[in-house]
């Protein structure tokens, strides 16, 4: 969790030209927290679901590799994320056609 070291920014006022590095928007945190939590698998892809009511739910892939390991812990790391961010998040392996 090196990368999350300084934390969030808050956009500086004074001046045009100042910006907030892209490491240290809200966004690119809680994406950094949502790879370290799945840590023994990786997030192979991504969707995010817009509903009618304005939420969204995102719903990420985890690798295929690591199915046997993470399986149980779906829920969990669902769980977890929610608590620390907020978001709704769903956890799923991509289905391959065979």
């Amino acid at each position: 969790m090196d990368h999350l070291k300084g934390g969030i920014l808050r956009p500086q006022k004074k001046g045009p030209a100042v910006q907030r590095s892209r490491s240290r928007t809200l966004t690119a945190v809680h994406e950094a927290m949502l790879e370290d939590l799945v840590m023994p698998a990786e997030i192979a892809g991504r969707r995010i679901r817009y509903r009618i009511d304005g939420s969204k739910i995102m719903k990420d892939f985890l690798d295929p590799k690591e199915h046997n390991s993470t399986e149980y812990e779906l829920e969990a790391f669902s769980a977890v994320y929610r608590k620390l961010s907020g978001k709704d998040v769903v956890f799923e392996y991509p289905v391959t056609g065979a």
